[in-house]
């Protein structure tokens, strides 16, 4: 078997086990979120939300700091590895204290208490994930994702059973922050069995320094990273009520479901993959190509096709009192797929310790953002959808046009990618917003009908019009 043969085995075996454990558990969780959603409030999630701006700011420079430059990493001794356990435990200790420490400022800056008390609460995940981190990454580097897949799978489904048992008894927002510490202690522990430490923990922090130069450079990606995707509740917790934000949260949680239940699975193992590969530029370039063809034959479909039905799904799944997020969840559901465009980049460029592309990729996307969020948040939830389907498609162009270049791409095969996906999903956005006309009511059968319709559609004209396409797909066994 070739080096190219066989790095595709472990890829497509890797991403089977992946996607079967995302879907095993995610048929569980997307029944009981949607459960919970039903039995909580706005306002819970309003609060929810922005606590876990900061909370999630501080987990994602520690998570990026340290993995990453495990899995990178072509060499590495238990000396080595020794040393940045000790960095690790340092570091998660210190983030911890900053966080309980300084609860009340950020809860200052909403002018809400409840946000303190849930920044104290989940500031002892740090804690628990300092015992994660070596392990998790040990398993990704190996790529022994069968074993990740079914860790995951536990871990989410019992945190999701135990969240909606806590919502039922009427804790309100606390079983969110309950279950959410639930899983991250049961997938440490299960972590930390199936693969243990394999050294003590050394403060003898020098060999730790060069190995962390790249996840710091990467922390500081994740950092504006960070800022990007989340600056518009930022902004908007400071000027909008607790309930307008807990609107827009969550259409954007419903937005976002089906790419943080794909995407993941496909940078866990795209990064490992680009990794063995990341002296040759142009077998790279091949596979970049290739993963946007195949995203945006898959991800057109699914959130432009949620777009269409978002106006049934809703009410239907979710209730009456969240109608008025039926607006900006669709506005955010027709950008997605370009967001999930983007960020497959970031295996490919991070594969090749292009750091600094990425830093400025990430800059860019910031301060164009900004401005559109700035005039969006007047006016309200729709206004934040609105700032994000205008400001993004500019965002994306101009880093898009960077990256090909930097992946030595040509132009003609990056327009090639998106032609027919475009073209087919603009159809099916027009035929299933045509049958509105008949099928008017709001019920499950007109929505099941609807979905019929806009999957026939797009397959069918998919299938006249490219039919490579679907056999590249198919191609992927």
């Amino acid at each position: 078997m070739t080096e190219e043969a066989s790095l595709k085995h472990q890829v497509l075996h890797s991403l089977k086990w992946v996607t079967l454990g995302k879907i095993l558990t995610q048929l569980v969780r997307w029944v009981i979120t949607f459960w919970v959603i039903r039995l909580l409030t706005p306002e819970d999630y309003g609060l929810v939300s922005m606590a876990d701006i900061y909370f999630g700011f501080l987990t994602l420079i520690v998570s990026q700091l340290f993995g990453p430059a495990i899995i990178q990493s072509k060499s590495l001794d238990n000396s080595t590895l020794s040393s940045l356990f000790g960095t690790i435990l340092i570091t998660h200790f210190s983030i911890f204290a900053l966080q309980y420490l300084t609860a009340d400022l950020v809860a200052a800056y909403y002018e809400s208490d409840q946000v303190a008390d849930i920044l104290r609460v989940n500031a002892w995940c740090f804690l628990i994930l300092a015992f994660n981190t070596i392990p998790a990454a040990l398993l990704a580097k190996k790529m022994r994702f069968k074993a990740v897949s079914l860790i995951a799978a536990v871990a989410n489904i019992v945190a999701a059973i135990s969240t909606l048992a806590m919502a039922m008894y009427g804790l309100g927002f606390w079983s969110l922050i309950y279950g959410e510490i639930i899983s991250i202690t049961l997938a440490t522990l299960a972590t930390l069995y199936v693969q243990p430490i394999p050294c003590r923990p050394s403060f003898k922090l020098a060999k730790s320094v060069e190995l962390i130069k790249f996840g710091g450079a990467l922390g500081a990606l994740s950092m504006l990273m960070y800022v990007f995707l989340h600056m518009d509740i930022a902004i908007a917790g400071s000027q909008l009520t607790a309930e307008e934000i807990g609107l827009f949260a969550i259409g954007l949680q419903f937005a976002l479901m089906p790419q943080k239940k794909i995407l993941p699975l496909i940078k866990q193992v795209a990064f490992p993959a680009f990794s063995k590969i990341q002296d040759k530029p142009t077998q790279i370039a091949h596979y970049v190509l290739k993963a946007q063809r195949l995203s945006l034959l898959i991800t057109i479909p699914i959130f432009w096709g949620l777009a269409s039905v978002v106006d049934l799904i809703i009410p239907i799944i979710l209730g009456e009192k969240w109608i008025s997020a039926i607006i900006p969840t669709t506005l955010i559901l027709i950008i997605m797929p370009l967001r999930f465009s983007d960020e497959l980049f970031n295996p490919a460029l991070k594969s090749q310790k292009k750091v600094r592309h990425l830093l400025i990729n990430t800059s860019i996307m910031i301060s164009v953002m900004f401005v559109a969020i700035l005039i969006g948040v007047q006016y309200g939830a729709v206004g934040l959808a609105l700032a994000w389907c205008f400001g993004f498609p500019v965002v994306y162009l101009i880093n898009a046009w960077r990256n090909i270049h930097s992946l030595q791409i040509k132009l003609k095969e990056f327009v090639a990618v998106f032609t027919s996906p475009l073209l087919v999903g603009t159809a099916m956005l027009a035929v299933v917003f045509a049958t509105k006309a008949v099928f008017d009511e709001v019920n499950v059968e007109n929505l099941l009908l609807q979905i019929l319709i806009g999957g026939i559609t797009f397959i069918g004209l998919l299938f006249m019009a490219d039919k490579k396409a679907i056999l590249e797909i198919k191609s992927l066994r």
